[in-house]
């Protein structure tokens, strides 16, 4: 177990803004003027070349070069390397830039532009599904004897709208993790007649890639929704569906996800009413006895 360590800090270098942080004190003035430029916004750093950098911030290209030494990388290309991953794993820190960019062109230039990436992203995360895969998803979550839901972060609010739609059609539908738990508890009982959904999108927690290899050890049927770059997990679900996430600024586009949970919760809704919805007549009645609805 201690060898999985290195891996991981190889897999996920310190970040430049912290390397920055531990080192601020001890730099001179000149560096602490280039360590501001940098920290006021880290993704000029994936666009500018080390002769850019050390103009905006007044130095020379030389002291530009010494200064990411300093801070242990090989090169400044290492260093931007890093900041270039940074954008990929989408973090809004390298992603700001978007935004600014857009300040400078008119209101309906960039309503326009934006309309027509959310379009994109719905259009091409549509293009990309796999009519088998969707079947079997659909199947599997119409027959599971239990459907377990699991997302961390931003993919927790996918997991609640997926149950939002799924709790009105069939029973025995969890969100986890749920508040004040661990997921032990939960998930080691699963077994080959449930299904679990493990949510991944970008900037995704350990947790993730753990879950799914727990899944996989335990035989517990699971469909893997994330983003175009799914990383590890994907290889240990059954099911995996990518959705097109890019944003145009600074945060992530959910267009194409939302539809798609719309599409798949609509389709399962179809699969049970084919064979009588016990469930969803039972939750009408119920909603008029309890005068839950206007």
């Amino acid at each position: 177990m201690p060898a999985a360590h290195p891996k991981r800090d190889k897999r996920r270098p310190a970040s430049i803004e912290s390397r920055i942080a531990e080192r601020y004190d001890e730099l001179s003035e000149i560096d602490q003027r280039l360590a501001d430029v940098i920290l006021s916004a880290p993704g000029q750093l994936a666009m500018q070349t080390a002769t850019e950098l050390a103009a905006s911030a007044q130095v020379s290209k030389a002291t530009a070069t010494r200064f990411f030494q300093k801070l242990g990388y090989a090169s400044y290309d290492d260093a931007r390397a890093i900041a270039r991953a940074a954008q990929v794993d989408g973090s809004p820190l390298y992603l700001q830039e978007r935004g600014r960019a857009n300040t400078s062109t008119k209101l309906d230039e960039v309503i326009q532009a934006h309309l027509e990436h959310e379009v994109a992203n719905l259009a091409n995360t549509y293009r990309s599904l796999d009519t088998q895969v969707l079947t079997e998803v659909v199947d599997s979550i119409a027959n599971a004897k239990r459907v377990v839901i699991i997302g961390y972060r931003h993919s927790h609010t996918i997991a609640l709208m997926i149950r939002r739609e799924l709790i009105q059609i069939r029973p025995d539908v969890v969100v986890l993790p749920a508040p004040g738990d661990t997921l032990a508890e939960y998930i080691g009982d699963l077994g080959a007649d449930d299904m679990v959904i493990n949510i991944g999108f970008r900037r995704r927690v350990p947790e993730v890639g753990l879950t799914a290899l727990a899944l996989s050890e335990a035989g517990v049927p699971s469909l893997y929704l994330s983003d175009v770059i799914a990383g590890k997990p994907a290889r240990l679900a059954r099911w995996v569906i990518r959705c097109h996430t890019d944003g145009l600024m600074l945060f992530d586009s959910v267009v194409g996800v939302s539809a798609l949970v719309n599409l798949i919760c609509s389709l399962v809704a179809e699969r049970l009413h084919e064979r009588g919805n016990s469930h969803l007549q039972r939750v009408e009645i119920m909603h008029q006895k309890l005068r839950e609805l206007d």
